[in-house]
């Protein structure tokens, strides 16, 4: 058998979901970055993209990245930061970065990658990395590389990482590494972080955040807030309320210089493009000035559509975000049905998400409400799952992850 036969008799992830492609996997939505986009030909209330406080849309922040580009192009500039790609724009997004999260910064080319890479960059064989069964999958890679012992402990359960922390303090040659996500990207829930932090008083351990979906959208320090100071290491792309590809990981300056050299995504990989760095500056810039306004409607959206989702019967969890998951238990051709006309006949896109993102024999659908959406799109967006649950009576009211 040949590899290509071997992988073709798997069918391993996504592989299996091939025969809904531009549908339910690589979708296309047409037209500007808006609430309200085109689905093959039909308008459709979209709640599956993340520009969480509506940055990436603003005509202002496209005609400034347009001038970027007018000046220096796409793909400047050439090379990895560490030999040609430095420029004074990355320095002073740092800068910026610094001023809000209150530790040193480094500027990461790709979120994923650059999350990979940290996480491999802290730990040899010897150490010991422990990380909540959620986490995301960037940080699961950069465990799958880790060559020593490694151990997941129950979703924000701390008495489960307890235990494994005091398995690990019986290896004194090894260090211990605790992987947390800030906001879980399909629960929509927040790590339990005065808790984990309160292990550190009876055990020895660094900290990493990743704060994807905290940071700018629940404040400047995300959603650790003041306990930031306390975390060793926190992480957050630029793609959830930036919406733009990149990140960075803050943390003490000795952290920082470690990450600088011996980031393999970054000494091995291009460094982030200009275009990346100026947009983000000039969104910050806005946020000093809008930021608040953008949160208050952001989070306005949110309480809105959860209470009406809550109201109509649906199940969302413990969430405490924009990150809205509905946790269905019902037949594949049920819920197919009700996916299609919520898409074809009410004109509402959200994501159905499905092992291997949520363990086996669970079914979520996942809305993400943003500073783009208004009353309107909200409020028929409540009164299609509200009939649609009514007609097909979709058993909803299942434990959640």
């Amino acid at each position: 058998m040949s590899l290509l036969d071997k992988l073709n008799s798997r069918k391993n992830g996504f592989s299996n979901y091939a025969e809904y492609q531009g549908e339910y996997i690589y979708p296309k939505l047409t037209g500007p970055l808006r609430s309200r986009m085109h689905f093959k030909g039909k308008q459709v209330i979209v709640w599956s993209f993340n520009d969480y406080l509506g940055l990436q849309s603003d005509e202002r922040v496209i005609e400034a990245e347009t001038e970027v580009v007018k000046k220096y192009g796409a793909g400047y500039p050439a090379g990895s930061r560490l030999l040609t790609g430095n420029t004074d724009y990355h320095e002073r997004l740092e800068h910026e970065i610094r001023q809000l999260v209150r530790k040193e910064v480094l500027l990461l080319n790709f979120g994923y990658q650059g999350i990979m890479s940290v996480v491999d960059s802290l730990v040899d064989r010897n150490d010991i990395i422990i990380y909540d069964q959620g986490v995301h999958a960037s940080l699961i890679d950069g465990v799958r590389l880790h060559q020593g012992a490694k151990h997941s402990f129950r979703h924000n359960d701390v008495e489960h990482l307890r235990k494994h922390l005091d398995h690990s303090g019986k290896k004194p040659e090894a260090e211990t590494l605790v992987l947390v996500d800030g906001v879980y990207s399909m629960r929509g829930d927040t790590a339990r972080l005065n808790e984990i932090l309160s292990l550190k008083q009876s055990y020895d351990f660094t900290l990493l955040v990743d704060d994807a979906h905290g940071w700018l959208t629940f404040g400047e320090r995300g959603s650790v807030g003041e306990l930031i100071s306390e975390v060793d290491i926190y992480i957050s792309t630029f793609a959830k309320s930036a919406a733009i590809i990149g990140g960075f990981v803050a943390a003490d300056k000795g952290f920082i210089d470690h990450f600088r050299y011996n980031l393999r995504s970054q000494t091995f990989g291009r460094t982030l493009p200009l275009i990346n760095v100026a947009s983000v500056l000039f969104k910050l810039q806005l946020l000093k000035e809008e930021g608040e306004e953008r949160r208050a409607k952001l989070w306005r959206n949110t309480k809105h559509l959860q209470e009406g989702l809550k109201q109509s019967g649906y199940n969302i969890g413990d969430t405490c975000s924009p990150i809205t998951p509905i946790y269905l238990q019902c037949e594949d051709e049920v819920a197919n049905n009700f996916i299609q006309q919520l898409r074809y006949k009410y004109g509402v896109f959200c994501s159905v998400v499905v092992y291997p993102v949520i363990p086996k024999g669970q079914m979520i659908l996942r809305l993400i409400a943003t500073a783009l959406h208004d009353e309107k799109d909200i409020e028929e967006t409540l009164r299609a799952f509200s009939i649609l649950n009514q007609e097909l009576n979709i058993n909803n009211q299942t434990e959640h992850m």
